[in-house]
């Protein structure tokens, strides 16, 4: 289908990040490992992730920094602690991102750490 104002790549970029978007890593696998697309992939999924209730509960401060090897999210400690669902489905992200060759840490804001390595 056609989407004025965005060229063909572009097209296949969007709809890669979309595909993407929920459920398994692997059917955009074979996507360029160095691709910037992983970034905006991991934005929208946290982003899908944490807002999977669709309420307008205030979220605490996130922060997500990008290294040679994959991603790391920080997140408050209380926060994690209190929202079980969420650290669950933070874990199941990690097992997402390792399935595809690619590190997600998520750490807490007092310093403890889970890592799931590929």
């Amino acid at each position: 289908a056609d989407m004025p104002g965005f060229s063909k790549m572009d097209q296949g970029r969007l709809a890669r990040v979309v595909l993407a978007h929920r459920g398994k890593l692997e059917r955009v696998q074979s996507m360029a490992a160095e691709s910037r697309d992983w970034d905006l992939i991991l934005c929208l999924r946290l982003a899908v992730l944490v807002h999977r209730a669709r309420d307008d509960a205030r979220l605490p401060p996130l922060q997500l920094r990008r290294g040679a090897r994959g991603f790391q999210i920080t997140a408050d400690a209380d926060w994690l602690a209190a929202s079980p669902l969420t650290a669950a489905a933070l874990e199941e992200e990690m097992r997402q991102w390792a399935s595809i060759g690619k590190e997600l840490r998520l750490k807490s804001s007092r310093g403890a750490e889970r890592i799931l390595a590929p």
